[in-house]
């Protein structure tokens, strides 16, 4: 598949989830006919974002900012990777960095989403706005799943620093 292509994707995943953000923390409910979609925040009960006060989505909004940035500069940081594999360079500090900064990126992202959820609902409870919503901590299968694989990428940006450490050397002895 072709680096620019992959590129738009990547790009049209950071539009997806900026919209995704505006749509669950605002009260525009987007309709195709008679069919409406609503979007909620992870751990909100369908339509509860509608019954929440305007500041009490603000506070909502400004606690899931956080997890979206984080992701956002994850992307951003996969991006350069890419330009960078299509200039050839493979295994340049710079790629080993824009990888190693990636997959931080997005573990810390997962983390935040999981932390968000009870924070969100602790936070709403003190403000008066939360009443209606459960705590609860929550991990799902697709988290635990980008955690390992999170793991897995800082695994291959040490075979990728090794890797060019050896060539570096052997560059040295010829």
């Amino acid at each position: 598949m072709k680096i620019t292509l992959i590129r738009a994707l990547l790009w049209l995943c950071v539009a997806a989830q900026a919209a995704f953000f505006v749509l669950a923390w605002t009260t525009y409910v987007p309709s195709i006919g008679s069919m409406t979609i609503d979007m909620t925040a992870i751990g909100m009960p369908f339509g509860a974002r509608l019954a929440l006060t305007p500041s009490a989505r603000l506070l909502g909004a400004a606690l899931a900012l956080p997890t979206t940035l984080v992701l956002v500069y994850g992307l951003w940081r996969l991006d350069r990777l890419l330009l960078n594999f299509h200039r050839r360079e493979l295994f340049s500090a710079q790629s080993i960095g824009h990888l190693r900064a990636f997959a931080g990126a997005t573990l810390l992202s997962t983390a935040l989403s999981i932390a968000e959820p009870p924070v969100r609902t602790l936070a709403l409870r003190l403000a008066g706005d939360g009443g209606g919503q459960h705590f609860a901590v929550g991990v799902n299968s697709e988290q635990l799943m980008l955690i390992l694989v999170c793991g897995m990428f800082y695994l291959i940006t040490r075979l990728m620093h090794e890797g060019r450490r050896l060539r570096e050397e052997n560059e040295g002895f010829v």
